[in-house]
């Protein structure tokens, strides 16, 4: 099995401020040394501030965590260890700041299409049968004189239109860029909710517009071939991926039934276990050594630091995931509600390593 470490860098940030990407480099020994085979970088890229780094601006290095120059030293760590890196792709939605929203709003030439743009009328229509607005309150959010769907959230999150041109080439270019770099593996966020038919919409549904395997292709045409962890799928989804051999259904079951499994019996479903590097399993009703045994038997598994030391040492590390303590709604606030990751990290070294 290969065991994947989840670091969330606005945890980092809390501990090491602009020195966050560095100090996550310093820790790659130690988990090579407790068993890990990689790590991922969570929330790394520059966001908007309105939902915990996945409102995206620009596939660069968020300024506040480091460069896209540490970035690479750490790359370069981890193969020198023989561990993977992945990173976040997120390609349902953007921030209101990215060049593709701004062009589109700005009526860009060639940029039109980037966004779904409704009137009024049919912004009321759409919502009244079902449209879901999945974090948020709107399905649609008014900006100036345009109304534009928001899955996640509100208007500072917009949704791409995965049928333009522009979106595509976009993606193509991150994609290229990553594959530059030499990230081995890339979580897809959201990635069963590219393509949707809002005729199909049912209030009692939210799932029943959204196209998984369409938007599966879409991604897949313009990935280059790199290995594509999607999350939002469960159990009973991961057969999608049977003839994609280089992607991967991370097991989140929870977000669309409050449960999560303790078994993954299919060849293609991943489990994703802890939350953003500070919630223990224990918190989501895992029996955790069951999910253990049962995790081992997959290619791959994905921990976080603290669910890792729950797990070990203390079932009952105390949660410090976005639901508790961030302020979603405040760019300034957000960074610094965070929990510094430094005690667990310490903790780790003193119970793991001695």
């Amino acid at each position: 099995m290969k065991s994947i470490c989840q670091l969330y860098m606005p945890s980092f940030f809390r501990s090491y401020d602009k020195d966050a990407v560095k100090e996550a480099a310093k820790l790659l020994p130690d988990l090579k040394k407790i068993g890990f085979s990689g790590v991922y970088l969570i929330a790394l890229w520059e966001d908007g501030g309105y939902d915990n780094g996945f409102d995206i601006v620009d596939y660069r290095v968020n300024p506040k965590f480091g460069s896209d120059e540490d970035l690479e030293e750490l790359i370069q760590t981890a193969h020198e260890l023989n561990l993977e890196v992945g990173v976040d792709v997120v390609p349902n939605h953007v921030s209101d700041k990215n060049i593709l929203a701004k062009n589109c709003l700005n009526n860009v030439p060639g940029y039109e299409d980037c966004l779904y743009v409704v009137s009024k009328e049919e912004a009321k229509r759409l919502t009244e049968a079902g449209v879901p607005s999945t974090f948020g309150e709107l399905a649609y959010s008014k900006i100036g004189d345009k109304y534009v769907r928001t899955t996640f959230a509100d208007y500072h999150q917009l949704n791409l239109n995965w049928d333009s041109k522009k979106v595509q080439e976009y993606f193509a270019s991150v994609f290229k860029q990553l594959k530059e770099i030499e990230i081995d593996f890339i979580r897809i966020d959201c990635g069963m909710l590219l393509l949707e038919d809002v005729s199909k919409a049912d209030p009692k549904n939210p799932m029943a517009c959204m196209q998984p395997k369409a938007s599966i292709e879409a991604i897949r045409k313009v990935s280059g071939g790199t290995p594509l962890f999607f999350e939002w799928f469960d159990p009973k989804s991961a057969s999608l991926f049977d003839d994609c051999p280089e992607c991967y259904a991370l097991d989140c079951s929870y977000v669309m039934t409050g449960k999560q499994p303790t078994k993954w019996d299919h060849k293609k479903l991943i489990p994703l276990l802890g939350g953003h590097d500070q919630m223990t399993a224990a918190d989501r009703g895992i029996d955790i050594k069951k999910a253990l045994s049962e995790a081992a038997r997959s290619e791959y598994a994905f921990l976080d630091i603290a669910t890792l030391i729950g797990w070990k040492t203390n079932p009952n590390v105390l949660p410090g995931d976005e639901e508790y303590d961030a302020d979603l709604n405040s760019p300034n606030q957000r960074y610094r509600a965070r929990r510094p990751v430094d005690p667990i990290i310490e903790e780790m070294r003193q119970k793991l390593l001695r």
